[in-house]
């Protein structure tokens, strides 16, 4: 059932005037950071101490926007050229404008008995209904009211609010069952049937806002002679038409109409009449007026982008067709810089064949001004961009959406070809970045067996949102640098920066299915895909998109700033050094404790080998007091034991001191089983490995490797292996650990060899003494 107050009786509508020519009914923003009502008049008279409109709302705002931009083209009658509107541009003030106020003031009264401003005298449905004001408040959602402001309902509005709501409504109001009007012979049965949004509904809109409400009137004041643009020389504003009737305006009165920007930013798409008393509006008659197609409207409307439309084209043999380009609400405008700063229509094959798209005229014509040196090199710019997102079936506004970029004229002129190029470009390295980290939750969401497509769509956009106020920024600085090109790199190597962090958050909290992987299919046949895997992909494509040298990745666990695995892994090295020097030169000594250590289940047989050998000095003062003495221990009598496994009987060292050879733990395991897809023992023994949850389960499976590695004579750099089992032991050391391994599994062979590691790449001293 609608929303409807009693049967009204006809109202004597002379009783009161709302002129808003006089009246301050318009919200704005002043330079000093205050919000006030002005009048027409007294917004063109000041418009150059104030900074923007500030409407209800950014499609509110809009709308008065091109309201004045319609009473300000027809009071200057063009700009015909640049040059006309270079005069503008350099007055002191608007002058034209009051003038051409007093001239129409009868028809800027809300509250006129038969021209009310935007209304139509009379207006009234087959049962005298007058509807709730929720129909024309868009900040009221249609049957969800609990989501606004406004509770349960609008039961009242000031004379200047529902001004600007009539406004809006013209512009913005939804599609959906209207409920007919006397003298409307659309109505059936009392309804009329969907006829579309209100007109700006239907754009993406765009506009340039400059740095006082008086330079954004102006360079939004578009020239009627602007390439791709046709304005009427009769082409005037709603007012200047006669006033509407209850329904649609007849055919042969719409010949040639919209006749340009002044009839568009004004064209009446609906009929309503306000319903009062001396303290405010109480409700409205609302129904549908002069419906309009977007069909090929870009010779008319200067503030959207189009594009051509195939289907449409098919369909009516015509072509071709353009329709207005329309925000996505969830992408942010810089993403589709290339389309608002870049002038050339796109893909368009051949000179003859129409464009793809066609940019926002009104942005052509700053370009324009640039061209012809109409304004400075360097000015700040803002491009605004707001829509309306409509829901079921456009019957409701479900989101509006807005956002803008700061910027300066330097990208609409010739000169700055360089630094639009850089700007576009580091927009396609955002876009690829990102999906580069959607690509790694989907590649996890693989190896764990689940469906990958939702994981890769929100990391992409968790992707695109993190890197958004990063470009933002970047791109002011880009205005005014000397070498956008240096610049762009700059910038590459900060989104990487940030994209590696939320990649490592995203692998830092895999589960462990995910370590444990999939065996997939694969253009070069079957492949072992887990998340260690799934990260060293991640950093490829990383690098690939944001035309980066390959990321390195580190083969041991970050250590930061704490020195404690370090100190740890000294001293193993340092143990380890002595004990097979001596224990491959035959000495007996070295031989007796090699055998305590293979043998050895708990940490006596290790701590009598470490005093007979003089190092528990070194271990008890260790010099860092961040040394977790405990965890120190069990990570270096563990050590021991599976070197001693590892060594015993062998001739070789089995303890591999350089962090460039295949000695890491991964590194080795993988030269055990080179085809780990087909190889499911090692590859079980390495994911139980990976999966392991206490330290004594991870030092058993640890002996079953070395075993196997033993086996092969394959050796193995047990420093770094101690600094694992130290950090293992430490908060979040596990999952660190595990993703070292599996990075140093998954590093390329040959020409892509392991990197050289980071903190522990010159961990073993040159001036080692045998110390046994």
């Amino acid at each position: 059932m609608p929303e409807k107050s009693q049967s009204a009786a006809p109202i004597v509508r002379r009783q009161l005037s709302f002129d808003l020519t006089s009246q301050p009914w318009l919200p704005v923003l002043r330079l000093d950071g205050v919000i006030e009502l002005v009048s027409l008049r007294e917004v063109f008279a000041r418009a150059h101490t104030l900074r923007r409109i500030a409407g209800d709302l950014p499609t509110q705002e809009l709308a008065l926007l091109r309201l004045l931009l319609a009473i300000l083209h027809d009071a200057v009658d063009g700009p015909r050229d640049v040059a006309d509107w270079y005069a503008l541009w350099s007055a002191d003030s608007l002058t034209a404008v009051a003038p051409y106020l007093d001239a129409h003031r009868d028809r800027f009264d809300l509250l006129h008995p038969t021209t009310p401003f935007f209304q139509v005298a009379e207006l009234r449905t087959a049962k005298g209904e007058v509807f709730s004001l929720n129909r024309i408040v868009a900040d009221v959602p249609n049957g969800e009211p609990f989501f606004s402001a406004r509770l349960p309902a609008v039961d009242r509005l000031s004379f200047a609010e529902a001004a600007r709501w009539v406004v809006h409504a013209h512009a913005y109001d939804t599609s959906g069952i209207k409920t007919g009007t006397l003298d409307d012979d659309r109505t059936v049965r009392g309804k009329v049937y969907p006829l579309g949004v209100g007109w700006a509904g239907s754009l993406g809109a765009v506009f340039v806002e400059g740095r006082t409400l008086r330079e954004t009137l102006l360079l939004n004041l578009v020239a009627a002679d602007t390439h791709g643009l046709r304005f009427a020389d009769h082409d005037r504003p709603a007012w200047r038409h006669l006033p509407c009737s209850a329904g649609a305006t007849p055919l042969e009165l719409l010949v040639g109409r919209p006749s340009g920007a002044r009839d568009l930013y004004t064209w009446q798409t609906r009929r309503l009449l306000l319903h009062y008393d001396g303290s405010g509006v109480h409700g409205v008659v609302l129904g549908y007026g002069d419906p309009l197609s977007p069909h090929n409207k870009h010779r008319q409307e200067p503030m959207t982008g189009w594009r051509r439309s195939l289907a449409q084209e098919t369909k009516s043999g015509e072509q071709p067709i353009y329709l207005p380009k329309e925000h996505d609400g969830t992408r942010p405008l810089w993403l589709a810089l290339s389309a608002l700063v870049e002038g050339r229509p796109t893909d368009s094959p051949t000179p003859s064949e129409p464009a793809s798209a066609l940019r926002p005229r009104a942005l052509n014509w700053i370009s324009r001004l640039m061209a012809e040196g109409r304004l400075p090199l360097d000015m700040p710019l803002r491009l605004r961009a707001v829509g309306a997102v409509y829901g079921t079936q456009k019957s409701v506004i479900d989101d509006i959406f807005e956002d803008h970029l700061s910027l300066t004229t330097r990208l609409f002129h010739e000169q700055g070809a360089g630094h639009v190029q850089q700007a576009v470009e580091a927009v396609t390295d955002a876009s690829a970045a990102a999906d580069a980290l959607g690509a790694l939750a989907s590649d996890l969401a693989r190896a764990s067996g689940s469906e990958p497509g939702p994981p890769r769509r929100a990391l992409r956009e968790r992707g695109v949102a993190a890197l958004d106020g990063m470009y933002r920024a970047w791109l002011v600085r880009l205005a005014a640098a000397d070498d956008p090109h240096k610049l762009r790199k700059h910038w590459q190597r900060e989104a990487c920066g940030l994209l590696l962090c939320l990649g490592d958050e995203l692998l830092t909290n895999a589960s462990d299915t995910a370590w444990e992987g999939r065996t997939v299919e694969s253009v070069r046949g079957l492949l072992w895909l887990n998340s260690a895997l799934a990260e060293r992909w991640f950093h490829s494509r990383l690098a690939k998109a944001l035309h980066l040298p390959a990321v390195s990745l580190p083969l041991e666990p970050p250590a930061s700033a704490d020195p404690a695995p370090r100190e740890v892994a000294l001293l193993a090295a340092h143990v380890i050094d002595s004990l097979q020097k001596s224990y491959l030169t035959g000495r007996p000594a070295a031989v007796t404790s090699l055998a305590r250590l293979r043998n050895a289940e708990g940490g006596a047989a290790v701590r009598a080998v470490i005093n007979n050998g003089g190092w528990s000095p070194q271990l008890n003062g260790m010099g860092s007091a961040a040394v977790n003495m405990r965890h120190a221990e069990k990570a270096v009598y563990a050590a021991l034991s599976l070197w001693a496994l590892h060594q015993q009987p062998r001739a070789e060292a089995m303890h591999q001191q350089s962090c460039r050879e295949p000695a890491l733990l991964g590194a080795a395991i993988r030269r055990l089983a080179p085809r780990i897809e087909s190889s499911g023992p090692v590859r079980k023994r390495f994911v139980r490995l990976g999966n392991a949850r206490t330290f004594p389960a991870l030092i058993q499976h640890l002996r079953g490797l070395v075993a196997l590695l033993q086996a092969r004579n394959l050796p193995l750099d047990y420093s770094l292996l101690t600094a694992d089992l130290y950090i293992w032991q430490q908060p979040g050391g596990r999952q660190a650990v595990r993703r070292s391994w599996g990075r140093s599994f998954h590093a390329r062979r040959g020409t892509d060899a392991v990197p050289e590691a980071g903190w522990l790449a010159n961990l073993h001293p040159s001036d080692d003494k045998d110390s046994s």
